[in-house]
């Protein structure tokens, strides 16, 4: 299925463009034909067009000129770390589970527990007071510090949705917006640092413009089902590397969401990746594009990915 729905971090809008090529596709097809995707051509065009229509959307905030922190190995990093996240960590050791929402498997939040529960709301009360500074010459303390940052607040949005509706759930985070005209991804989610910061600031601005590491893909979570799984403990920076890489052998590994490969009865192969890797796509560049950078992740066992190997197409994304 083709679908150009909006994605849940960046909210996409149908561009004029994809309008203008879905109406050719039909006026060229008989429509007792139709049915999209109609053809592997089609295919991708469609998914040409979202990448660059996404490229342009994601970029759009990062910062050229900011300082750059390369990850350090997890040896150099002590236990006790400079900031305290075992707030965090309780919380989503008391309140994830693993489970599945319409067929994806994914790690699920009791959300009405945990909005009653003071962890979360200690550990953002942390996070506001956080002294920066103090871990400037200790960046992954930086980087699992805005990776739980944005995954923390994130949750924090729903919490806040459900008080505001008397408790109910949204059916999506899309839906959270409490300013009109607004998406999620722009309204501020919190105080970092003493700096207000929503979560596209932290994802594009501070994630994607000081690091050059893909795995963080694989790390935030945007309270969707097709996003990667919510981990049940808290980054810290003496196993930061053993945590992302972790969590990223989980997502590509997981066939629901992050890469399937089938064959059909004619011997065609079919490559399926989440979107993730269609809307970030030039993030994945320094570990050899997607399939690159999936190939280190996936098991010995795994049938070999290839650029050649067949279609590439993207699952739907469930947000």
């Amino acid at each position: 299925e083709i679908n150009f729905a909006p994605c849940p971090r960046l909210f996409l809008k149908t561009s004029s463009a994809f309008a203008f090529l879905l109406a050719l596709s039909f006026t060229i097809a008989p429509a007792s034909s139709f049915t999209p995707p109609m053809s592997n051509i089609f295919n991708r065009i469609f998914f040409a067009l979202e990448g660059k229509v996404a490229s342009w959307k994601v970029n759009a905030d990062r910062v050229s000129d900011a300082t750059k922190y390369a990850v350090g190995q997890d040896s150099d990093y002590a236990s006790e770390g400079k900031f305290d996240h075992s707030a965090w960590d309780d919380a989503l050791k008391k309140h994830v589970v693993p489970g599945s929402v319409d067929g994806i498997t994914t790690n699920l939040v009791d959300y009405k527990a945990i909005a009653t529960n003071p962890d979360l709301e200690n550990y953002c009360g942390q996070l506001a007071n956080a002294n920066l500074q103090l871990m400037e010459d200790t960046p992954n303390e930086l980087l699992a510090l805005y990776i739980n940052a944005y995954n923390a607040l994130c949750i924090n949005h729903v919490i806040r949705y459900m008080k505001e509706n008397n408790g109910a759930l949204p059916k999506s985070i899309t839906e959270t917006s409490p300013v009109k005209g607004t998406e999620i991804w722009d309204v501020d989610a919190g105080v970092v640092g003493g700096e207000s910061l929503s979560l596209n600031d932290i994802e594009h601005k501070i994630l994607r413009s000081k690091w050059n590491e893909p795995r963080v893909h694989a790390s935030i979570v945007c309270a969707s089902a097709s996003c990667p799984s919510l981990r049940t403990e808290a980054f810290v920076p003496s196993k930061l590397n053993k945590q992302m890489d972790d969590q990223t052998r989980q997502w590509v590994g997981d066939e629901t969401k992050g890469i399937k490969i089938s064959v059909s009865d004619e011997g065609q192969v079919e490559q399926t990746f989440s979107r993730i890797f269609l809307w970030f796509k030039k993030d994945f560049d320094s570990s050899g594009g997607p399939i690159g950078f999936a190939k280190k992740f996936l098991s010995n066992d795994w049938p070999k990915l290839s650029e050649k190997g067949g279609d590439m197409n993207y699952f739907t994304y469930n947000w």
